[in-house]
């Protein structure tokens, strides 16, 4: 069926909608391509809440230095995320402000995306949104409409997490569909109302188009996409340079990027500042070990072998220094990797004054290969792997069941008396919830 604006439909929050009733989703979506676009709502914010029930309906601002996350109470004041904590306070004095707990919500969006994979495994992930691809899965599924809708739902209820849907031909526009169930709802375009949508949306809308582009197309009279379209290709590259050809082409509502599963990251990294400068070695060395504990942790469960490991760290001063160092580890071992951080921090710590910021980060990844050990059965350094393997093995499905701070090992041990944990780990003042 052709589209056009009309052809956006949706629904509102789950919460208010009538369990058992019967979706009207219209006729089957067809051999057309499906991008389904997740996105869940004021996530940092929501699980603060989801996890402390006096926090519901208050407005919630989650960060350091500027808003991660802001619930939505927070957002009718004025808050979004980005903006100063000095100026969310002078907003809205009466928010609640937190620091966040970043291993919290990768566990929380771990089972989002859990839930999501079992309609789609060609999934791209983000922080706090995904892409799915459904193309072709209808036989599978059922109707794509309400397959979705399930989905939704069925996040709503396992996790307690609201999250709003957004299904479309291409990318780009599922995204922007998704802006129009917030909070709670799904909403949809069918195949061949591309072109209409995207032209009765705002140019700030449009990806590509950031505040500056916006201003400048603003003082020129364009305020709708469609407006951008009087332009040719090749004026708006004059106008903004070579994504100028990118941007001519999402106006007309075309986006031809495919999804990117982005299984095996660049990187990962964890890290943490401590509320006064640190300067006993053993603490820093206990902190090392957790954050080593979980980057690989993570690695093994993405099935990765890091080949590089790095420790960085900032001094009270403000000073920065870095150092790494190349691995040949089979799969990825908490021990080998800490042991490796901590030769690294130790020709770092040169210095008479307190440590404020201490990170590690594995990087340069392969997948998961057999070790060939096998055929050396006898051989100590085999023995010495496998150990670790084995160890490795049995932490992970102890926390899997009763969750990380079920079992803490090795120099992560100095820290049980002198930090906060929950069932996720120690709570960290970590300056980048993001990672």
């Amino acid at each position: 069926m052709a589209g056009g604006i009309g052809d956006v439909r949706g629904l509102r929050n789950p919460r208010r909608s009538r369990p058992g009733r019967r979706l009207g989703a219209g006729p089957p979506w067809g051999p057309h391509p499906a991008v389904l676009h997740l996105d869940v709502d004021a996530f940092f914010a929501s699980v603060e809440q989801l996890r402390n029930p006096r926090l519901q309906n208050k407005p919630v601002v989650v960060g350091t230095g500027v808003a991660a996350s802001a619930s939505y109470e927070a957002r009718a004041r004025g808050i979004r995320a980005g903006t100063p904590l000095h100026e969310a306070r002078r907003l809205c004095p009466e928010a609640v402000f937190l620091p966040g707990h970043a291993p919290t919500y990768r566990a929380f969006a771990r089972r989002v995306f859990d839930l999501a994979a079992e309609l789609s495994p060609a999934m791209e992930t983000f922080l706090d949104d995904a892409l799915l691809d459904l193309s072709g899965t209808e036989r599978v599924h059922g109707h794509l409409i309400r397959a979705a809708d399930r989905l939704r739902r069925r996040v709503c209820e396992e996790t307690g997490l609201s999250i709003s849907l957004g299904l479309a031909t291409n990318r780009m526009v599922a995204r922007m569909v998704t802006r129009l169930g917030k909070p709670g709802g799904f909403a949809w375009l069918r195949p061949g109302g591309e072109a209409a949508f995207v032209a009765s949306r705002p140019i700030e809308e449009l990806p590509g188009i950031g505040p500056r582009r916006a201003s400048l197309l603003r003082e020129m009279g364009l305020v709708r996409i469609q407006e951008l379209r009087d332009l040719s290709p090749a004026q708006l590259r004059d106008l903004l340079g070579e994504a100028g050809l990118a941007i001519a082409a999402r106006a007309r509502g075309n986006e031809t990027r495919a999804l990117r599963v982005n299984e095996m990251p660049r990187s990962v990294r964890r890290e943490t500042s401590f509320d006064q400068p640190e300067t006993r070695a053993r603490e820093l060395e206990g902190m090392l070990h957790y954050l080593a504990d979980r980057a690989t942790s993570e690695g093994r469960r993405l099935g990765i072998e890091p080949r590089r490991v790095r420790i960085h760290l900032r001094w009270a001063d403000g000073r920065s220094a870095a150092r790494s160092s190349r691995l040949d580890v089979h799969g990825c071992p908490t021990e080998t990797v800490f042991s490796t951080g901590r030769a690294l921090l130790g020709g770092l710590l040169t210095r008479r004054i307190g440590v404020r910021n201490l990170g590690i980060e594995i990087s340069r990844f392969r997948l998961k290969s057999a070790p060939q050990e096998q055929l050396f059965s006898q051989d100590q350094l085999f023995s010495n792997v496998w150990h670790n393997k084995q160890l490795d093995d049995v932490v992970d499905g102890i926390r899997e069941r009763f969750g990380f701070r079920s079992l803490m090992r090795g120099p992560s041990l100095e820290l049980l008396d002198h930090l906060p944990s929950d069932a996720y780990g120690f709570v960290l003042r970590t300056p980048c919830l993001t990672r």
